[in-house]
């Protein structure tokens, strides 16, 4: 599990989410309520992608660049997000992220996000595991 999580509010606008993937190297960004830190959705890289207009060059235009000022993540976000708790195996999350095509799950306590599981993670520990001569 990734800690702590980078997050936003549902009302950050969707251009400080995309200056927050472009700078954390993140393709997942959980929306919490403010103060209280409750899990209310997720905006993930393709949801970015879905928002803005066609572009071949994969530039956006100067007109997308100024409407996603505008735009509030509440809008673009994953509403039903499948979580899981901290005491949740990793081989059940393992099969909840591959049987889902999910590229990460959130992790609660109480509705609360307190850590990001990512196939990084998944890889990071199949490294771990698999250098670990005792293993």
């Amino acid at each position: 599990m990734s800690q702590p999580v980078e997050t936003v509010g549902p009302t950050s606008p969707l251009r400080d989410v995309i200056h927050l993937m472009e700078a954390h190297g993140i393709r997942h960004v959980p929306v919490v309520e403010e103060g209280t830190g409750h899990l209310l959705g997720l905006i993930s890289h393709r949801d970015v992608l879905r928002s803005q207009e066609g572009s071949l060059s994969g530039a956006p235009s100067e007109e997308q660049i100024q409407m996603n000022r505008w735009i509030e993540t509440r809008w673009v976000m994953t509403k039903e997000v499948r979580t899981v708790y901290a005491d949740t195996t990793a081989l059940e999350a393992a099969r909840m992220l591959r049987s889902h095509g999910y590229g990460c799950l959130p992790v609660v306590e109480h509705g609360k996000l307190i850590g990001m599981l990512t196939e990084a993670d998944f890889v990071d520990y199949a490294i771990q595991t698999m250098s670990d001569p005792g293993a």
